[in-house]
């Protein structure tokens, strides 16, 4: 990756101990484990990244982000923007007809310009958040580079519980060669992305749809699952599609329920789905349930990576009408 100048991280807040609590504090003998063990609190912590485009559809994505944070006692948030080189030929000139040095010198200009807007957008995006959410330990970090190369950097770095990413409408032809950053992201990373459309304004989490097609890796993705959305008190509906389902189906569905009953923390329902379009028939769920929010597990580098039969995962990101949650199975 090109740097203009080295990654600008914000610290502003003073370091706290803090624990990731979604609906107690744990404790011994009535002692805060936060108090007991200061060191093992900081990994406890539940962290959300969230690029932001500074747009108006990052206040959208930073809105359901901090939906998240509202549940938990403890939460740290890190907002990241991304900038790039481009050039108003305003402010340009005549410049690239001069000499190269001429040309150099206003390129760094504009560019240190874009830094400097940036920046200020950045801070006008964090001090609205502070100002609402003292309780939240936020951060603000910008970076010079594409989003998909910048935003797996940060993940490393930063290791986030939960990634979450406004998605938009690019027209069809683009989206289906190129994907989106969203789509190229979930690629990357083994975190939960979950994927806000940018016409979304609900930040309620009550129906919450699990699409199942009994691999292993269920039992897991459904654990995680509980763990995010048991504080809104959330229904999750384990939904599997067939086309002309049968008893063996009906079968492995049974197992799944089985399985999950004997540690399950929220409200599970289990559907078979008979439809011969597994995108369209749990769109249409989505839509007749009233779904708020939709849950998949996907298989990162192999099912997202095929032009021409795009996979459920990829589908889903770019068409879903509701937030997407993508789980990743482990390999």
């Amino acid at each position: 990756m090109r740097y203009l100048t080295t990654k600008i991280y914000y610290f502003l807040e003073p370091p706290f101990f803090a624990a990731f609590v979604t609906w107690f504090e744990p404790n011994y003998n009535g002692v805060p484990l936060r108090i007991l063990y200061p060191n093992l609190t900081a990994l406890l912590m539940f962290r959300i990244l969230v690029p932001v485009d500074l747009t108006e559809n990052a206040t959208k994505v930073c809105d359901f982000a901090l939906a998240f944070s509202r549940h938990a006692s403890h939460t740290q948030m890190v907002l990241l923007h991304c900038y790039q080189d481009y050039l108003d030929e305003s402010t340009t000139g005549n410049a690239f007809s001069d000499p190269a040095s001429a040309s150099e010198l206003v390129t760094d200009r504009v560019l240190l310009r874009n830094q400097q807007e940036a920046e200020e957008k950045l801070d006008k995006l964090y001090l609205a958040i502070r100002k609402t959410h003292r309780h939240l330990q936020l951060e603000r970090v910008l970076m010079y580079g594409l989003p998909e190369e910048c935003i797996k950097e940060e993940v490393q770095r930063f290791k986030p519980d939960l990634l979450v990413m406004a998605t938009k409408g690019e027209s069809n032809i683009a989206r289906t060669f190129f994907g989106t950053v969203s789509t190229n992201i979930i690629k990357e990373v083994t975190v939960p992305v979950l994927t806000v459309p940018a016409t979304y304004d609900n930040t309620t989490i009550k129906r919450v749809l699990y699409a199942t097609d009994f691999d292993k890796s269920d039992t897991a993705a459904l654990n995680t699952l509980q763990q995010l959305v048991q504080p809104f008190g959330a229904v999750i509906e384990c939904v599997h599609v067939a086309d002309e389902p049968n008893s063996s189906e009906q079968a492995e569905l049974e197992a799944l329920r089985q399985k999950l009953q004997q540690t399950a923390t929220s409200n599970l329902n289990y559907t078979l789905l008979d439809g011969a379009d597994v995108a369209d028939a749990l769109q249409r769920f989505v839509t007749e349930q009233a779904i708020d929010m939709l849950a998949l597990t996907t298989r990162s580098r192999t099912l997202l990576g095929s032009l021409l039969n795009p996979s459920l995962a990829k589908r889903m990101v770019l068409e879903s009408q509701v937030p997407l949650l993508i789980l990743h199975a482990a390999e």
